[in-house]
């Protein structure tokens, strides 16, 4: 089977040790980023606002949401432009790159699910069997596609593979953009478990949950792309 490539399922430590490679593991005064791409419906926007920093010519406009983690700082900022908000983000925190990034899809750029194992399964059956559902859920061939999955028990004492998977070409696409703003890409995931993620870096699920969320009606003109910025405990 292909690799993994960027792709993790991120668990909690205690389920799967390994697959936890994000940046979590950098030192804490390092910058590190969460990157998500939101696509609001176009019925979000009432009207056209010539302050709005978006196009409202397609029927879903996308912009994007950036966390950023420095010591005890955490702030995150929006905008239709991932550059300019990347370099904003570095000017407030006086950081040097690259930055260790992780990137959260929602669907259905990625696909998330639990796939039931068999008792009698090794685990080539179960890497075979998530790769085929993977296939069949993006309808593209295992060989266009980089997943990640890991094993774990359910509360009903059966095993169950937690699985990811996202069209590779999609993976390699957003690599080189961020590569070009000197983005360190470590780990591409779900927005499902940015529970997992806010954990591993000691963020409120609160934070986690604003910053990765679609706007309030009649927000957009305003207050929705304005900075937010926060101290945390170390």
């Amino acid at each position: 089977m292909p690799g993994a490539g960027p792709i993790k399922a991120l668990f909690l430590v205690y389920e799967s040790d390994p697959v936890l490679s994000f940046p979590s593991r950098t030192p804490a005064a390092s910058l590190r980023f969460v990157v998500s791409p939101i696509f609001i419906p176009f019925d979000a926007f009432p009207k056209l606002h010539p302050s709005s920093p978006v196009n409202l010519n397609s029927s879903a406009v996308k912009v994007w949401s950036v966390l950023a983690v420095q010591h005890a700082r955490v702030l995150y900022r929006r905008d239709a432009d991932l550059v300019p908000l990347i370099s904003q983000l570095r000017k407030d925190c006086l950081e040097a790159r690259p930055n260790p990034t992780v990137l959260m899809l929602e669907p259905p750029e990625i696909w998330a699910s639990d796939v039931h194992c068999q008792p009698h399964w090794g685990p080539e059956d179960i890497a075979a069997e998530c790769w085929l559902e993977a296939a069949a859920a993006l309808q593209l061939p295992v060989a266009e596609l980089t997943l990640d999955f890991a094993v774990h028990s359910s509360p009903m004492g059966s095993w169950l593979a937690r699985c990811r998977a996202c069209p590779r070409s999609l993976a390699k696409a957003y690599t080189e953009q961020f590569n070009a703003l000197d983005l360190q890409l470590e780990a591409i995931t779900c927005v499902s478990q940015s529970k997992e993620l806010g954990e591993a870096w000691g963020l409120l699920p609160s934070v986690m949950a604003e910053a990765f969320r679609l706007p309030y009606k009649d927000e957009l003109a305003s207050q929705y792309f304005n900075v937010f910025k926060e101290i945390k405990p170390c």
